[in-house]
C-alpha cells in the first residue's frame, strides 16, 4: 500500500485528545457562519415570508377567496420570521458545515473512499436544487390551487350580466308576457362602487371602488396629524422605494382594503404559521424525493441491486410511486402525475448513473471514462470487494 492509499491519520496519527480538539474546532467554525447569516436573514424574511406565500395567494385569487392570511397572536409574526431566517440560513450554510464534517473524517478514510465523497456531494447538491425548483414552480402551486378548491363556491352569476346594461340604467328589450318587448328598468341602487383595474393616481378622501386584481373594497381614508400615522406614512413611504411603487400611502391618505369573497361554502383562511409549516413540510419532501437516485446508487455500489435487476422491476416500482404519488397527493389525477412522472424519471435516471458510475470506476478516479480497461466488468478490475476491493493499487 502506497502511502498515498492510506488514511491521512495513518501517517501522523492522533490521540483521543488531540481528535476532541478536532472536534470542537470543527463545531465551532461550523456554527461561526449559520448564526451570522441568521441574523442577516432575519432582515429579509418577510420577502421570503412573501415568496412562499405568493402561490397561496394565487390560489386564493383563482377560487374567489380572500387574499390574505391570519396571525392569531401578537408574536405570530415575528416567530415565523425567525423561523424562515433560521430555516434559510441553514440551508445557505450547509455546503460549508458539511465542509467542516469532511475534514474532520477526510484523515481517517482512504483515497478511493474519498473519491465517492467527491462524486456524491456535488450531485446531492444538483438535485437539490432540482427538488427545489419543482417544488415551488410545479408542486406547490397545483397543490393549493386543488386543496383550496375544496369547499369554494362558484359565483353566483346575475340573471342580466352588468356588461349588457344599457346606459340608462335599463335592461335590454326582452319578450314580456304581453308581447310589447318594452325594456325593464333596473332597481334603484343606493351605492355603485366603481371598478377599476388600477388603483386612482390620486384619489379623493372617502372615495372608494372595486380593485377585481386584489378582489377588494379598497376606501381613502385621509390621515390624522400624530405620531402613530406618522409612522404609518414613513412605512408606507418606505414600502413604496422598496417595491418600486404600489405603496399603501398616497399623500396624506391611506387606502385601506376590505376583502371580498363568494357568498357561502367554506372560507378559506389560513394561519400564517401553519401555512409556512405546510410548505416546508413539503420542501423537504421534494428535497429527499429528489435524493432517490444517490440511495439507489449506493445500493448498487454494496451489490444489493443492479441494472439489470431495476430493469425487470420497473412495472413494480411505477406501481408503487403511482401508490404513493395517489397518497400523498390530493384525489386529483394532474396534481398525481404531476409527481408520479419526477418520480418515474428520477427511478430511469438511477439507472442510468448505476450504468455509467459502477464503484470501481469511482475508487479509480475513472468516472465516466471511457476507455477498455473501463468497460472491463467489476471483477476483472477489483479484488473482490463490492466498493472497488479496498485501496486501489
Amino acid at each position: 500500500m502506497s502511502p498515498s492509499d492510506q488514511p491521512e491519520s495513518d501517517l501522523g496519527a492522533m490521540s483521543f485528545g488531540d481528535h476532541l480538539q478536532e472536534l470542537r474546532t470543527r463545531l465551532f467554525r461550523a456554527l461561526i457562519v449559520p448564526l451570522p447569516l441568521a441574523i442577516g436573514f432575519f432582515f429579509i424574511a418577510p420577502d421570503i415570508r412573501a415568496l412562499l406565500m405568493a402561490p397561496l395567494f394565487a390560489a386564493l385569487k383563482a377560487n374567489r377567496q380572500s387574499i390574505q392570511v391570519q396571525a392569531l397572536n401578537p408574536a405570530e409574526t415575528i416567530t415565523t420570521d425567525l423561523k424562515l431566517s433560521l430555516v434559510a440560513a441553514l440551508a445557505v450554510s450547509a455546503p460549508w458545515v458539511l465542509y467542516q464534517l469532511w475534514k474532520f473524517i477526510s484523515p481517517g478514510l482512504y483515497a478511493h473512499e474519498r473519491r465517492y465523497i467527491h462524486f456524491l456531494t456535488p450531485l446531492s447538491g444538483v438535485m437539490t436544487v432540482c427538488g427545489t425548483a419543482l417544488f415551488y414552480f410545479v408542486l406547490l402551486p397545483l397543490t393549493l390551487l386543488v386543496l383550496v378548491s375544496f369547499g369554494a363556491e362558484r359565483p353566483k352569476m346575475l340573471p342580466v350580466p352588468v356588461a349588457e346594461v344599457a346606459p340608462d340604467g335599463t335592461a335590454p328589450a326582452k319578450e314580456t308576457d304581453d308581447g310589447t318587448g318594452a325594456a325593464r328598468p333596473l332597481p334603484p341602487s343606493p351605492f355603485a362602487f366603481p371598478v377599476f383595474a388600477e388603483d386612482p393616481v390620486a384619489p379623493s378622501a372617502g372615495q372608494a371602488w372595486i380593485s377585481p386584481s386584489a378582489q377588494s373594497l379598497r376606501i381613502a381614508v385621509p390621515l390624522e396629524d400624530s405620531s402613530a400615522n406618522a409612522v404609518v406614512a414613513l412605512a408606507g413611504e418606505a414600502e413604496e422605494l422598496l417595491s418600486g411603487g404600489g405603496s399603501s400611502v398616497e399623500g396624506r391618505l391611506a387606502i385601506l382594503e376590505v376583502p371580498l369573497t363568494v357568498l357561502g361554502g367554506v372560507a378559506q383562511v389560513y394561519r400564517l404559521s401553519e401555512y409556512i409549516s405546510f410548505a416546508l413540510l413539503l420542501l423537504l419532501g421534494s428535497v429527499v424525493a429528489f435524493q432517490m437516485p444517490l440511495v439507489v446508487l449506493l445500493l448498487g455500489w454494496a451489490g444489493l441491486v443492479t441494472p439489470k435487476f431495476l430493469r425487470e422491476k420497473r412495472k413494480w416500482a411505477v406501481f408503487i410511486m403511482a401508490i404513493v404519488a395517489a397518497v400523498v397527493t390530493p384525489p386529483d389525477v394532474t396534481s398525481m402525475l404531476l409527481l408520479l412522472v419526477p418520480l418515474w424519471l428520477l427511478y430511469e435516471f438511477s439507472i442510468v448513473l448505476l450504468v455509467l458510475v459502477p464503484a470501481h470506476r469511482v475508487a479509480r478516479g475513472r468516472v465516466l471514462a471511457v476507455s477498455r480497461s473501463s468497460r472491463e466488468p467489476d471483477e476483472a478490475e477489483g479484488s473482490g470487494d463490492r466498493w472497488g476491493g479496498g485501496p486501489p493499487p
